[in-house]
């Protein structure tokens, strides 16, 4: 099982890169399935870890219109994303100090 924070964690290094992702990044890089890729963007997007390149009207900003495929959008991270990754980090270093022990 792949975690959230590796792709997000890969989201934001192609992000630094100046690349978009999609769910065939996630299927090349983390040997996933199309279905499983897509949930992954799916649920980064809707807690606004992620976000689409292309506009969105504001009622679709966080999530696809009718007869739109997540499929079809290419995500960089968003500021929340970057947050999430420091604080993801700032955990594993007070895991490995062994605090609050």
């Amino acid at each position: 099982m792949i975690r959230k924070s590796k792709i997000l964690k890969l989201i934001a290094q192609r992000t630094d890169e100046r690349k978009e992702s999609s769910f065939r990044t996630l299927v090349r890089e983390f040997d996933l399935s199309e279905e499983a890729a897509c949930g992954h963007l799916r649920r980064l997007w809707h807690v606004h870890l992620i976000e689409p390149t292309s506009f969105r009207p504001l009622e679709y900003e966080f999530r696809t219109r009718r007869g739109e495929s997540i499929r079809d959008l290419r995500f960089v991270v968003a500021k929340e994303g970057r947050e999430r990754l420091d604080w993801w980090a700032k955990q594993d270093r007070k895991a490995r100090e062994g605090w609050p022990f």
